[in-house]
């Protein structure tokens, strides 16, 4: 059972996968990468200090 699982889910990431690797040299790729990190860690930290 866990077998198949961890197939499944191997077969949802190989598309993005590729997509990866296709374009990990794009430098618009990486500034949204990090733009959308910035931001879930902004989100996140807001939620967690809302007492303040």
């Amino acid at each position: 059972m866990f077998l198949t699982i961890v197939d499944t889910i191997n077969k949802w990431i190989n598309p993005f996968r590729s997509w990866l690797e296709d374009n990990n040299h794009n430098p618009f790729f990486w500034a949204g990468v990090v733009l959308v990190g910035l931001a879930v860690f902004a989100l996140t930290y807001d939620a967690l200090n809302k007492d303040k």
